[in-house]
């Protein structure tokens, strides 16, 4: 019976409720407000928080400095995150090699562009021994370019040599460190003069003075050291450790005449003591 009358009172109430037109009134206020409200946020707030319809197009900077790159897309509105990249010799530094979103890609205002620049240390390269194994000037510039290096000035060596088109000078010289993409200019061999020269005696001078002496008279000289297997060329650049060494006997006798750009063997020693004393005319 309380749970009867209750019910029926609970009834009578919204039956009330329902009858009343304040209540209606204020009911269709909240509905249209709520309605304002949504079409507000929908066609006013949210297309101008999301820029909804709004694209710009992703200028292409590629291989341009990455200042230049860096202006032209704030220009359209977007902004810049710079990335730095692996160092490639062929590129200048600091260029642009890469961007994302790629080159006239449709994003909206304020997106973030990422560009990947030139950047990193150049690498140090050792520099190769091209002189007297015979190497010819298109495998001195094969050598180079494996190693990053560039091939500079290739000009004929004035001092004749036996083997045409082969290197017989280089600078730098062999083990120097270069940065990678730069130069080392080579001289190579025009072959055997016409001129006769006369052999100078060089047994007891130092190795590179007697190189120096062979090379006055527009000769090449061969270092032979007991201490190795075969013999070192032709070239003061190509042994350092031959500095040290004395010529101990020299393959062609002094005052011999042969063409201008042969080579003169010499032997040679550590210990002075067993050479004899260089010529005093010289």
């Amino acid at each position: 019976m309380r749970l009867a009358r209750r019910l029926k009172a609970a009834f009578n109430w919204l039956r009330a409720l329902l009858r009343n037109s304040y209540f209606w009134s204020g009911f269709g206020g909240l509905l249209l407000l709520a309605l304002a409200m949504y079409f507000l946020i929908d066609a006013v707030i949210m297309p101008s928080y999301t820029r909804h319809g709004v694209a710009v197009q992703v200028p292409d900077v590629e291989n341009r400095s990455f200042e230049k790159a860096k202006q032209l897309v704030q220009d359209r509105d977007l902004t810049v995150q710079r990335e730095a990249g692996p160092y490639n010799p062929n590129v200048a530094r600091e260029t642009v090699v890469d961007q994302n979103p790629p080159a006239n890609s449709g994003v909206k205002p304020g997106r973030r562009v990422y560009l990947t620049v030139n950047a990193g240390e150049v690498p140090m390269v050792n520099v190769p021994d091209l002189m007297g194994r015979g190497i010819s000037v298109r495998e001195a510039k094969n050598q180079l370019s494996s190693l990053g290096l560039e091939p500079g000035r290739i000009e004929p060596d004035s001092v004749p040599s036996p083997y045409p088109n082969t290197i017989t000078r280089q600078d730098p010289e062999p083990g120097d460190s270069l940065k990678e993409g730069k130069a080392v200019d080579l001289w190579y061999s025009t072959g055997l003069g016409t001129d006769t020269v006369q052999v100078p005696s060089v047994v007891g001078q130092p190795v590179e003075k007697a190189r120096s002496l062979l090379l006055r008279q527009k000769l090449r000289s061969v270092i032979v050291d007991p201490r190795r297997s075969e013999s070192t060329s032709t070239s003061p650049q190509s042994d350092t450790s031959a500095a040290r060494r004395f010529v101990q006997r020299q393959g062609r006798a002094p005052e011999t005449e042969v063409q201008a750009g042969t080579e003169i063997r010499l032997f040679t020693t550590d210990n002075s003591a067993q050479v004899p004393a260089p010529d005093s005319t010289i």
